[in-house]
């Protein structure tokens, strides 16, 4: 199945003559393609996805889409791809099989973790089972005190020994990760060199290497994700380059990695944890690159799939960021666009509790067998069959490829809604509320948990479903407005076109003292020649001047959370600056409390060149509507009139309700609400005493 659509969307042009750039973000269902030429025009494309061999459906999708536009591989100068490789191999457990060698005694450092159940007052509530298990974990006679200074020296004779079973276990990675190592790693390196020397794995990982910063199991547990995905992801970036080869593409393969900046294909190789969020943090960049298009100083990032929402928050252009997180229940301790992700998404199947009350999710229908309005199977009705069923959806999506089939789901309902004690239309009505209050829970976490006044946010919808679902939780949250993007449904390869280069570098301090600034500004200055260093060598085909930023992790003594700002080599600008940083995330700062400083950090970031700006054409008048249907709005059936969105006008203000309706999305604007399109071809929905 294969869409197309072109637009002119400012910002999205390819920056030199004659080549264009090609972004291919891999999903589970769908491959989409964007492609910008120097016009200033994009093209975006679709194909199916093929999830046994992801770089089949890649390069199929780029030919076919470089063939309606009469361009050559050989054209194609900067060549980004997104993908969900270290993802599903993490999810569906068919990683490598990974060994571990830590220091003697610390052999069940991750399975004791931190002696705590995910979630305090369930008690069948577990973690998952550790990637790496008691059989294949080695332990080694050394020691480091907390300061790097050297208890007992490695027994280099005692490796040597200790590799021949290593290398009998017949595994594909092994990680050495020792205790204190982030202080200094050359135990941890002296270790995996005599490991690599005798060819104990195809891959040996030194944990410092991917993760330099304290907390053991933290660090640890990064390096085994690293190599759990590396085989899956290092196979399939490789299959993909010699493909890319073979077809005379002269750019180089950048890959987004999960803090919104590209890498390169050799690198994410090497370190393939940095994927994991990929395909998220595509979306998250578009976003943040849209919203300083349109001068929206707060934004809430709402991208909402088949099974789940991912939810970030965007200031002033730029989307938080954590250092520190959790994917699938294990630690990772690596940068990355901070994104909420919550079970709420087109697929999520509506079902009745025990107490008798509606639920919907987190579970879902997926792709197979989908809602059942899809004729794939589905049993249970989800929220796209909610949808269809009050009108919000037609007899067809993707442009007339895929035909809904409303009579099962019309029976279905019927049932779910006599065991509720409803009626049918207060039962569909009911599963898109309740859906509803879920998402505004996470819109709120990245929002008013943080200090942020939602009213004075703006909703980014996009996703296949987001903009479905932006009108209710304009109105469900009280937000200003919704900005609905011309490609909703390929947001995140539009978003990966124009992603920088980047890579970050962290480093423990000598010092704990945040005042001693003198002593922590030699750290930071070596991490700077590490990522000039990075620069000189990644620069290849941007054309771009680099930005290199300091920066520290910083807390309150006691904490244990830290927050990271932008190095000042004055203590009091510095202790300043972290106040104010605390007082906005947190609603207070404590200005007697002793400031810890916890890592050293350096960002270096390679942008792509500044793109041509095309402006969408300007239209003379509402047109008349394609259709009108009944919708179900507030308890009530509205005519609505049904539009296509390319023929609306720009920057002309129409009134709800209605329904527009797009290749990859259908947009919904409620009774009480009013939408417009600006010059850039975004559509914005507002309260109609707003607008």
């Amino acid at each position: 199945m294969d869409q197309q659509s072109e637009t002119g969307v400012s910002g999205e042009a390819s920056a030199r003559d004659g080549g264009v750039r090609v972004a291919v973000d891999t999903g589970g269902t769908f491959t989409d393609i964007a492609v910008s030429r120097p016009d200033g025009t994009v093209f975006v494309w679709k194909v199916s996805s093929s999830p046994a061999s992801p770089d089949d459906a890649v390069i199929a999708g780029v030919l076919e889409a470089l063939g309606e536009l009469g361009e050559s591989p050989t054209q194609i100068e900067r060549f980004v791809h997104g993908t969900t490789v270290a993802t599903n191999a993490l999810i569906t457990r068919t990683g490598g099989r990974v060994g571990l060698v830590t220091t003697a005694g610390f052999r069940d450092l991750l399975a004791i973790g931190y002696q705590s159940r995910p979630h305090l007052y369930d008690p069948n509530s577990r973690r998952p089972a550790a990637l790496v298990p008691a059989e294949l974990t080695w332990e080694v006679g050394e020691r480091l005190a907390a300061d790097g200074s050297e208890l007992r020296a490695i027994d280099e004779a005692a490796v040597r020994a200790l590799a021949a079973e290593i290398e009998a276990a017949d595994v594909d990675v092994v990680v050495v990760s020792l205790l204190n190592a982030y202080v200094d790693n050359s135990h941890e390196h002296q270790v995996a060199d005599v490991l690599r020397e005798l060819s104990v794995a195809p891959s040996v990982i030194a944990a410092t290497d991917v993760s330099a910063e304290m907390r053991e199991f933290e660090r640890t547990s990064t390096a085994v994700l690293n190599g759990y995905v590396q085989p899956k992801v290092g196979s399939y970036l490789e299959r993909l380059e010699n493909r890319l080869v073979e077809l005379q593409v002269p750019a180089r393969l950048w890959v987004m990695q999960s803090n919104g900046g590209l890498i390169s294909g050799r690198t994410a190789r090497d370190q393939s944890v940095r994927t994991l969020l990929s395909g998220l943090a595509g979306g998250v960049i578009g976003a943040a690159r849209w919203a300083g298009q349109l001068g929206l100083d707060q934004v809430v990032s709402f991208d909402i799939g088949g099974t789940s929402t991912d939810i970030a928050l965007i200031r002033a252009g730029q989307p938080d960021e954590m250092t520190a997180g959790e994917i699938e229940g294990y630690p990772l301790r690596m940068p990355a666009v901070d994104v909420h992700t919550i079970g709420a998404g087109g697929g999520s199947i509506a079902w009745r509790d025990s107490g008798g009350g509606l639920r919907v999710g987190p579970h879902s229908a997926g792709a197979t067998p989908g809602p059942i309005c899809y004729g794939r199977g589905g049993e249970d009705i989800t929220v796209t069959d909610a949808h269809l069923l009050l009108g919000r959806l037609g007899e067809s999506l993707l442009g007339g490829r895929l035909s809904l089939d409303r009579p099962p789901a019309e029976a279905r309902l019927r049932t779910l809604a006599a065991d509720l004690g409803l009626d049918p239309d207060k039962a569909a009505d009911g599963v898109l509320r309740v859906i509803t209050a879920t998402m505004a829970r996470g819109v709120r976490k990245v929002s008013v948990e943080r200090g942020i006044d939602i009213r004075d946010c703006t909703l980014m919808a996009f996703g296949g479903a987001g903009p479905l679902h932006a009108s209710d939780l304009v109105r469900e949250l009280g937000l200003r407005a919704a900005v609905i993007p011309p490609h909703p449904g390929i947001a995140s390869a539009m978003g990966m076109l124009d992603a920088p280069i980047r890579s970050d570098f962290v480093a423990s301090v000598p010092t704990n003292d945040a005042t001693a600034t003198a002593q922590i500004a030699p750290v930071l200055d070596e991490l700077v020649t590490r990522a000039e260093g990075f620069v000189a060598q990644e620069s290849g085909d941007s054309g771009a001047a680099s930005v290199i930023e300091k920066l520290v992790d910083l807390r309150y003594l006691g904490q244990s959370y830290e927050l990271t700002i932008a190095w000042q080599s004055s203590p009091e600008q510095l202790r300043q600056q972290f106040d104010r940083a605390h007082r906005e995330r947190y609603g207070f700062d404590d200005p007697h409390a002793r400031l810890e400083i916890v890592a050293a950090r350096c960002s270096a970031t390679i942008p792509v060149p500044a793109t041509v700006e095309v402006n969408q054409d300007m239209a003379p008048q509402v047109p008349a509507p394609v259709a009108k249907r009944a919708v179900f709005f507030d308890g009530a059936w509205h005519d609505t009139p049904i539009y296509r969105r390319t023929e609306l006008p720009t920057e002309v203000t129409i009134n709800g309700p209605l329904i527009a309706e797009q290749l990859d999305t259908t947009i919904v604007v409620a009774p009480d609400q009013a939408c417009r399109i600006d010059e850039h071809g975004f559509l914005h929905i507002t309260p109609e005493d707003k607008a």
